[in-house]
């Protein structure tokens, strides 16, 4: 992999980059990134790269399907499109280019780097095949190939070693006899047999070639072979008989079909693979559009594997899949299609099922595959989730089969496993998640475009004590695509759901560090940052270097900044809580507990989780003033932050009313309302336009 080279053609600058780091890592060399046609062309010629990574729309009046047709031309150097794009119009032009894979974004790094092996394996392969033909063809001019000539009545006169081996014949026994005796052809396909003509052509006297036949020699041999047949002419042009020449192609027929079966088929459980599964789907669900057929597709994906694999390794991960692979052919008719699509995820088509049928088989399959799995002396509970999606008119995109499918298995999982669940469109549980997986695309997107921007809301002392200096805490929103802002509440849940909050915190960090660091150099006061950091974040293993790395690249100070982390996220992962927090401390940043008071459980905690600022939780601090309940809650909170040497911030803070009793009480901060209303962040928006 070390020499594999590879060109990006990729007109957005951020996803160019992105691949370059990814390939990178994965262990390729990146000759070059080009934006357009004409770069990639340039770069291809100077650099001869062993693969192209095209994607289809590019700047410029040449667009990626033409540009890939014109490297293959030119150089033969094979191209992988990367694209959004999925319509049928997109697919057939991309065809012309011949690409040895067709990635949809966003994708997977495991489906880009598969893609990218598979499509260097295929080329490698063409490459030999080419180079294979250009050997026969020298063979043959020099005699090496099993040539036979005949007179105009087509009895053979010569019959060179090569073919006399071929064909089983002796020379001496082989002259005069016709040539279609001792070169006796069958069509691969049919069966049928093929005559070589021994009549001349009078129209046309270019050689005729012969191929997809194979030899059946004098020894009872079936000889794969592909040739010519070409006129012998005398002077005057008169037919004076045939020269046929052929060769062996019995190992080139047997390595072709070998790389056929590997591009289809998984090499470990030798089923079908996600490719060859989803054209097959393509194949059954199309007719289904316009017909009563009912089909039925189940997602069946193995509960435990995850921790079999990681706890006993990955030799014990392959046997668990064979083994489940076995269990699903077993219980499976043989007219049904069953593939391998992910990691541990098989894919099952059940042809001419209604979906009461289909769905009692697939419990009864659940409980076929519920096993117990040893591995060295140690045994493991092994159940499988499956989820259903049914293939019919109005359901018969493969794109969305395949996705309504993940989404039920996704459910079953999410309670337990071992079940089955059937998607039904109009449940309102798919409907929701339907909804949330549009926003990974929308939230990508941004995250690429810095599509983000940056409000806040003050949180000011209620008391003028030494040291307590107002702050400022990051809120987010996202500019939409036609300019419109939209609130977190609207894509939070989908980005904690589908992890893409990490991104977005530390896009927030890294926004922040800038403006901190800009807004010092023009000399504009900034108070202290509070940035929320996500449960997700919390557990990300580069996040603490993330961080130090952004202190030190805007060259800003840690005392800076405040980050939040919830009381929950905290808590669920606690030791790792402690070591970010106290590294964190050490340079400077100071930590707010938030959304504290949910149980008071969570006092314990506090003894060992070295913070500086408890937020109340606003469900308490909001019904203050005619809950009695909820005010002891918040002094008590209060009192105990306060013995532990904590500043406390009281949050829904959305009257005076409620305000005065917070001051009176003694908490330190307030934040809400009746502070200030979410606003932009002050001159955020130009001083990173302007950075």
């Amino acid at each position: 992999m070390a020499d594999d080279r590879i060109l990006v053609v990729e007109d957005e600058r951020i996803i160019a980059l992105d691949l370059k780091r990814r390939l990178e890592r994965f262990g390729y060399q990146v000759v070059g990134l080009a934006s357009n046609a004409e770069e990639a062309l340039c770069i291809t010629a100077a650099e001869q790269p062993d693969i192209v990574l095209m994607d289809i729309m590019l700047s410029g009046s040449t667009d990626g399907v033409s540009t890939a047709t014109e490297i293959r031309r030119q150089h033969g150097i094979p191209v992988i499109f990367l694209t959004a794009y999925a319509d049928e119009s997109t697919i057939e032009r991309a065809k012309i280019a011949e690409p040895v894979g067709y990635v949809l974004k966003p994708f997977k790094e495991r489906e880009l780097h598969t893609t990218i092996d598979i499509g260097l394996y295929k080329s490698r392969v063409e490459r030999e095949l080419l180079r294979q033909e250009r050997l026969f063809s020298s063979i043959l001019r020099s005699a090496g190939d099993a040539i036979v000539a005949t007179d105009a009545h087509g009895a053979i006169q010569f019959m060179n070693p090569v073919a006399a081996t071929l064909t089983g014949w002796h020379d001496d026994e082989a002259r005069g006899c016709d040539v279609n005796q001792v070169v006796s052809l069958i069509a691969d396909t049919s069966e049928e047999p093929v005559l070589i003509p021994v009549e001349p052509d009078a129209q046309n006297r270019v050689a005729r070639v012969f191929e997809s036949v194979y030899l059946q020699n004098k020894l009872g041999a079936r000889i794969h072979i592909e040739g010519t047949v070409a006129e012998i002419r005398g002077e005057r042009g008169e037919f004076e008989g045939l020269t046929v020449a052929f060769h062996d192609i019995t190992d080139i027929k047997r390595l072709n079909e070998t790389v056929s079966y590997q591009a289809s088929h998984d090499a470990l459980t030798g089923l079908i693979n996600r490719d060859e599964f989803a054209t097959r789907l393509e194949r059954i669900a199309e007719p289904t559009e316009h017909s009563d057929e009912t089909h039925l597709f189940l997602y069946i994906d193995i509960d435990q594997f995850k921790v079999i694999n990681e706890v006993c390794g990955h030799l014990a991960g392959d046997e668990l899949l064979c083994q489940i692979a076995d269990g699903i052919k077993e219980f499976v008719d043989q007219a049904h299609v069953l593939g391998r699509i992910g990691g541990d995820q098989f894919g099952l088509i059940l042809l001419d099922v209604s979906l009461d049928e289909g769905s009692r088989f697939a419990r009864d399959l659940v409980s076929h595959l519920n096993r117990k799995y040893v591995w060295q002396e140690r045994s493991y509970n092994v159940t499988v989730s499956i989820g259903a999606a049914p293939i019919m008119a109005g359901s018969s995109r493969v794109n969305d089969i395949l996705a309504a499918g993940d989404d039920a298995c996704s459910l079953v999982k999410e309670h337990g496993g071992n079940a089955v669940e059937v998607y039904k469109t109009s449940d309102y549980v798919f409907l929701r998640r339907k909804g949330e997986m549009q926003w990974i695309a929308r939230l990508t997107e941004a995250l690429e475009e810095d599509r983000f921007a940056l409000f806040h809301q003050e949180i000011v002392p209620l008391d003028s004590r030494p040291g307590d200096v107002p702050k400022y805490e990051i809120l987010l929103r996202l500019k939409d695509a036609d300019g419109g802002l939209v609130s977190p509440g609207e894509f939070i849940t989908a980005a904690e759901r589908y992890r893409l909050m990490p991104s977005i915190d530390k896009w927030v960090v890294a926004a922040a560090c800038r403006y901190v660091s800009l807004a010092a150099r023009q000399e504009i006061p900034i108070p202290v940052i509070c940035v929320n950091l996500s449960g997700a974040s919390l557990v990300d293993n580069s996040l603490l270097d993330f961080l130090l790395l952004m202190f030190d690249t805007h060259e800003v100070s840690p005392s800076s900044f405040c980050l939040e982390i919830t009381e929950t996220s905290a808590i669920q992962n606690f030791s790792r809580a402690i070591g970010f927090v106290t590294r964190l401390r050490k340079e400077g940043t100071t930590f707010a507990l938030d959304d504290f008071g949910n149980g008071f459980s969570s006092f314990s905690y506090l003894k060992r989780l070295p913070v500086d600022y408890l937020k109340i939780d606003g469900s308490f601090v909001k019904e203050i003033e005619h809950d009695e309940i909820d005010l002891a809650m918040v002094e008590a909170v209060n009192n105990i932050g306060h013995t532990m040497g904590m500043k406390t911030i009281a949050e829904y803070v959305h009257n005076e009313g409620i305000r005065a009793i917070l001051r009176d009480i003694g908490v330190d901060y307030a934040q809400g309302f009746a502070v200030s209303r979410p606003t932009p962040l002050p001159h955020a928006e130009r001083l990173l336009e302007q950075g």
